[in-house]
């Protein structure tokens, strides 16, 4: 399949036919490649541009595609003899149409890649870099490498957020709906709160990225008493939760309740934990809040997400009666 014929007709209605050759040069694409990360190899190696190459194969001059949707116009014929594939390699080439859920989780940009790969061959791309869920690559079994990496980030942050990344893989491959939207809750929490710049788990910041996966993760195990940590004494989040989901009224209250029940369950803290005097209520409600959710963390990273309940308030309320001893 050297070459094809297509015939079409002319402005004077004569039947015309064209023979279409196939590209002189044809490095053959990687396992897993995006067929835009191929088409551009494809351009370098036939020494044009891509937007030329696209407007040869019958693509257009528009941009490059990536997903399935982008080849609805596509000249088949034209594409399948330049590039000497058939339809359905090409297709399984390209990235998933918009899925059916709000969890953005294949991204539209070179957010991580592999070095090995990379270095091995320049300007590659392949298709499960691009999705949230992917943290090594399946070419090589490298740790793949984010735009704006971290300086330090400790195994227990890694475990948890590998362990998100699965529960949101699996969520995606069985279109469970139902985790899915409670990971898209997870993560406006997240991120109303405040706890990290971004709670997007396609974040090219590799330490934001994890923390978003890691809230996945814990999200889908102990999501009321994560929250009812972080609430803990803060009136505040409480009634921005109130404004923001104003749909999840009966869950936001039940979280409240067990922040308030907090202090009846745990032992009673010492006067050190209370803010200065000088302090005004607001500074003093956010700093509670500040040390409540790093004391949640805390307790959460040396229990384990699957430890006892009252075992993790217990040593959460510890943690926290000695920072705020320290603050004092």
């Amino acid at each position: 399949m050297d070459e094809a014929r297509l015939e079409h007709s002319s402005p004077a209605g004569r039947h015309v036919r064209v023979t279409l050759k196939a590209l002189p040069r044809r490095p053959h694409p990687a396992r897993d490649e995006l067929l835009a990360s191929w088409i551009g190899r494809l351009a370098k190696a036939n020494h044009c541009s891509a937007e030329e190459l696209c407007g040869y194969l019958g693509l257009g001059q528009g941009r490059v595609p990536e997903h399935a949707s982008d080849l609805r116009v596509a000249d088949w014929v034209r594409l399948c003899a330049a590039l000497q594939r058939t339809q359905d390699e090409i297709t399984a080439m390209t990235l998933p149409d918009k899925m059916q859920h709000s969890v953005r989780c294949v991204s539209p940009h070179d957010f991580q890649y592999c070095p090995v790969c990379v270095e091995r061959t320049p300007d590659i791309v392949l298709r499960h870099w691009r999705f949230a869920w992917s943290m090594t690559c399946e070419i090589c079994g490298q740790t793949l490498a984010t735009k704006r990496p971290a300086e330090a980030v400790s195994d227990r942050l890694l475990a948890r957020a590998a362990c998100g990344a699965q529960a949101l893989k699996s969520a995606v491959a069985t279109n469970d709906l139902r985790r899915l939207r409670r990971m898209d809750l997870t993560l406006h929490v997240v991120s109303m709160l405040d706890v990290g710049r971004s709670a997007s788990v396609i974040s090219a910041n590799e330490r934001e990225r994890l923390m978003a996966l890691a809230a996945i993760g814990v999200g889908m195990t102990r999501p009321l008493l994560g929250a009812a940590i972080i609430l803990r004494g803060n009136d505040r989040a409480v009634r921005e939760l109130r404004r923001v989901f104003p749909r999840h009224r009966r869950v936001i209250e039940r979280i409240r309740r067990l922040s308030q029940d907090l202090d009846r369950r745990l032992p009673d803290r010492p006067e050190a934990d209370h803010a200065p005097k000088q302090e005004t209520c607001e500074t003093s409600r956010q700093g509670g809040s500040e040390r409540a959710l790093q004391a949640a963390r805390q307790a959460i990273s040396e229990l384990g997400p699957d430890a006892n309940r009252q075992a993790l308030l217990t040593r959460a309320d510890a943690i926290w009666r000695l920072l705020s001893s320290v603050k004092s």
